[in-house]
């Protein structure tokens, strides 16, 4: 391919067609596109296998992606055993991978317990915007969770509180130590 290039200088790769665009702007169209796909398949997989079975697809897919961010988060250095290194590392790691429409806010922050509420959230506004009304997050955000928290700690333990796709005004996740 880079000979290519190289022997047809019109050639164009695609990170150099969009250099124009700032770094912001490109990662917002980038997450919004990717995560507008995502909702729209994961609907159609509601749809098509009925929510038992989607519900355990969604805990199994989660939990591992939950998994890999501690992965993420060791690479940045943000290591720790505890409900308050869970929580800090897991938004930054949800944010740098899922985009920069989170909103949120740690309502309560120690090594055994730690609170955060999602105000704004892009599955759940990719959701709104594509006039899905099924609960299409709440088996998936506390697997993801429970799997990076497990990552941080075994005795760790992720759970949803509150969540905007139920009607909560926002979404809100527990992380709690366990004796």
């Amino acid at each position: 391919m880079a000979e290519q290039i190289k022997e047809n200088p019109g050639v164009v790769k695609g990170g150099q067609a969009v250099e124009e665009i700032p770094a912001e702007n490109r990662w917002t169209i980038a997450t919004q596109g990717l995560t507008g796909a995502y909702v729209a398949t994961i609907k159609a997989m509601l749809d098509a296998v009925g929510r038992d079975k989607y519900n355990e697809m969604m805990i199994q897919i989660w939990t591992e992606a939950g998994k890999s961010s501690k992965q993420i988060a060791d690479a940045l250095g943000m290591a720790g055993d505890d409900a308050q290194s869970a929580v800090k590392a897991g938004v930054i790691v949800c944010i740098a991978s899922m985009g920069p429409e989170f909103e949120y806010e740690i309502t309560e922050s120690t090594a055994e317990k730690a609170v955060f509420r999602f105000h704004e959230c892009q599955w759940h506004n990719r959701m709104k915007e594509l006039g899905i009304s099924d609960d299409i997050c709440t088996a998936a955000c506390p697997a993801y969770w429970n799997g990076l928290s497990k990552s941080f700690n075994p005795k760790l333990n992720a759970s949803l509180n509150k969540a905007m796709p139920l009607g909560d005004p926002y979404c809100e996740i527990g992380h709690e130590l366990q004796k």
